[in-house]
């Protein structure tokens, strides 16, 4: 009987863990950020003298930090009118919220299943904050704000 050097039996692989997504996932993690007929062109437009108490359009640029979320940003447009938030549009969702006289906002964005809160301050004529969501695919950033001629 002649010893062998050499392995007869293959080796095993180890197991890696693999993320496992699937279609119903992806589509509620990158709710906030796809919405159809939404313009995709350069950042918001420059800041003008603010309306009293905040009201009026502002034009919204938010950002994911989330590296598996599939779309990076997204550009929406907020209608703010007695300090509640009248209008979004560029989500499929809803969003339910308010300015208050200092400037802080605070707003909840429903889109199916997904909940996000939005936090940040308004000043003059512009604003920055950060959102979070209870998605697993885009679940924080950031988003600036400029208030709209319009």
């Amino acid at each position: 009987m002649a010893l062998s050097i050499w392995r007869t039996r293959p080796r095993r692989r180890r197991a890696t863990p693999r993320l496992m997504l699937d279609a119903k996932h992806i589509a509620i993690g990158a709710a906030f950020f796809l919405a159809p007929g939404l313009a995709q062109a350069g950042p918001a437009k420059a800041a003008v003298p603010p309306k009293p108490g905040f009201d009026g359009e502002w034009v919204i640029d938010a950002r994911t930090s989330s590296f598996f979320c599939p779309v990076k940003s997204r550009r929406m447009v907020a209608t703010v009118r007695g300090g509640q938030v009248a209008r979004l549009t560029g989500l499929p969702g809803t969003a339910t919220g308010h300015v208050e006289e200092d400037g802080s906002v605070s707003i909840t964005l429903k889109v199916y299943t997904v909940t996000a809160t939005v936090r940040g301050r308004l000043t003059g004529g512009a604003g920055a904050g950060d959102w979070s969501s209870n998605s697993m695919l885009c679940a924080r950033g950031d988003w600036r704000a400029a208030q709209s001629g319009n």
